[in-house]
């Protein structure tokens, strides 16, 4: 069942349970009231009912042994208004009583001395013959018809106080059960327009309600067929709805950049395995070339001259330097993954002024021709792990003097700024081109789109990754020509 056929099933019965409390109250209060009504008319028709009844005993009901002592007929009790038939207070059964109003008079034995009943239309109520009295006693209660119809309401009393006579006036209550009947009627009438109205709309309220959700659902159905670019609406904050619109189309924002950076990071990753590859692949064919022809000089005989066939100390060393070429790159590549996991940093205090002066001391080491100068005048202490930074900050000077002229000067710098430790790296070399400068940092990336240089292209990329790791950043610039012209490589950790 849809969301829109279940809420309004549930306020159809919501409203239909209301409706029903609502006419229980109202059929109770009516029938309270028509009952009370009933009860007055009663109470009012006693007096005309009990006056006819005893000018009955007095004429046309003279046979009725009155007052048990054989003689015939009989007067009304003296404490009766309106006897006098000429008094203009004596009331009009016919006016004053309901119509088919029935009266009895009995004697203390049960035995009816005379009846009245102003309609012939109804049936004579059934009344117990052994009904008593306490003294002074006037009871109001229900019976039915003789002829199990009509239902009356029924009022027994003491006529006077000495002989024990009671008369006994009813009225039909049919009347009071058609109007109650009919309220019946009119109540499940009018409950079931309203709840047709209700229901119908209900469901055209829901349904303008409820169609930006459908609006949504095809939209998904869309997303989930790949087109991410979808978005739903509405997508404000003035409903519920479009609250929820706003929450999933930042969410679908979301996943959009999440799987940009998935796909990104596979590209990556596949480039990154190419490179790795043919970076590997050319240390390997070196070592098994070198190996082909140690095997090759072991086989041939040695010349005339008695020297070998090949050169086996040269291959020796050129399979030497390409392990070391090999297992150089291993290591980078390690080293980039361990960063690439994101473990914590064992932090420690590292001064990097002393790293920068032990590079300075390797370069020169490396490239006697090199002049390299060192500004640190200062500690520059920062909390990170020495070996990373130490191997950083190493990759940099030796970037410089890999990929600059012989004999070009470096400047290495150390100072505190805003907060961070700064160390730079400045050569005087031909510099790095505009849109090779957003590139600098990427691995196996290289000037050289050939790979025929030296060097794998990881070195910056491993600057990069440490510094990120450590919370800082790495950034290169040229410098104008009037400064020297040459780049400039910049590290910022924070202290």
């Amino acid at each position: 069942m849809s969301l829109r056929a279940r809420l309004t099933l549930a306020l159809t019965l919501l409203s239909a349970l209301g409706l029903a409390v609502f006419g229980v109250a109202t059929y109770s209060l009516y029938a309270r009231s028509r009952y009370e009504q009933v009860d007055d008319q009663l109470r009012s028709s006693v007096t005309p009912v009990t006056i006819t009844l005893f000018e009955q005993l007095g004429g046309e009901a003279a046979g009725f042994d009155v007052d048990g002592d054989g003689r015939t007929g009989g007067q009304p009790p003296s404490d009766l208004p309106g006897q006098d038939p000429g008094d203009p207070s004596r009331p009009d059964p016919q006016v004053v009583a309901p119509t088919g109003t029935y009266g009895e008079l009995r004697d203390p034995d049960g035995a009816v001395l005379a009846r009245v009943q102003l309609s012939e239309d109804f049936a004579q109520p059934d009344l117990d013959d052994d009904l008593e009295l306490v003294a002074g006693e006037t009871r109001i209660f229900e019976t039915g018809s003789e002829d199990g119809g009509t239902r009356w309401r029924v009022f027994a009393g003491p006529v006077d106080g000495g002989s024990g006579r009671v008369t006994l006036v009813a009225v039909p209550l049919s009347d009071v059960e058609q109007s109650l009947h009919q309220l019946i009627l009119i109540e499940l009438a009018a409950g079931a327009t309203l709840l047709a109205l209700l229901a119908g709309g209900s469901w055209l309220v829901l349904r303008r309600g409820l169609h930006p959700l459908e609006r949504m659902a095809t939209t998904a159905r869309t997303i989930r067929a790949g087109d991410l670019h979808q978005r739903v609406e509405p997508a404000d904050g003035r409903s519920e709805v479009g609250e929820l619109g706003l929450a999933i189309n930042t969410m679908l924002g979301e996943l959009e950049e999440a799987f940009a950076e998935r796909d990104a990071t596979e590209r990556k990753l596949r480039q990154f395995l190419a490179d790795a590859s043919h970076e590997l692949r050319t240390p390997l064919t070196s070592i098994q070339g070198f190996a082909e022809l140690f095997r090759l000089g072991q086989e041939r005989p040695a010349g005339a001259d008695g020297e070998p066939a090949v050169d086996l100390p040269v291959i020796l060393r050129r399979i030497e330097q390409e392990s070391a070429r090999m297992k150089t790159l291993v290591e980078d590549l390690l080293m980039l993954a361990r960063l690439d996991e994101t473990r914590e940093i064992e932090s420690a205090p590292v001064d990097l002024s002393v790293l920068a002066a032990d590079a300075c001391t390797d370069a020169v080491a490396a490239a006697p021709d090199r002049t390299v100068t060192l500004d640190a005048p200062d500690p520059v202490v920062v909390s990170g792990d020495r070996d990373q930074l130490r191997q950083a900050i190493a990759n940099l000077v030796t970037n410089a003097v890999k990929h600059t002229p012989e004999g070009t000067a470096l400047e290495v710098a150390t100072r505190v700024e805003d907060g961070h430790g700064v160390v730079s790296v400045r050569d005087h070399g031909p510099g790095i081109a505009g849109e090779d400068q957003q590139r600098v940092f990427d691995r196996f990336w290289r000037a050289d789109e050939s790979r025929t240089g030296s060097g794998a292209g990881l070195g910056l990329s491993i600057v990069a990754a440490i510094t990120g790791a450590h919370g800082g950043e790495a950034s290169v610039e040229n410098l104008p020509a009037d400064e020297g012209g040459g780049a400039r490589f910049t590290l910022r950790l924070p202290l």
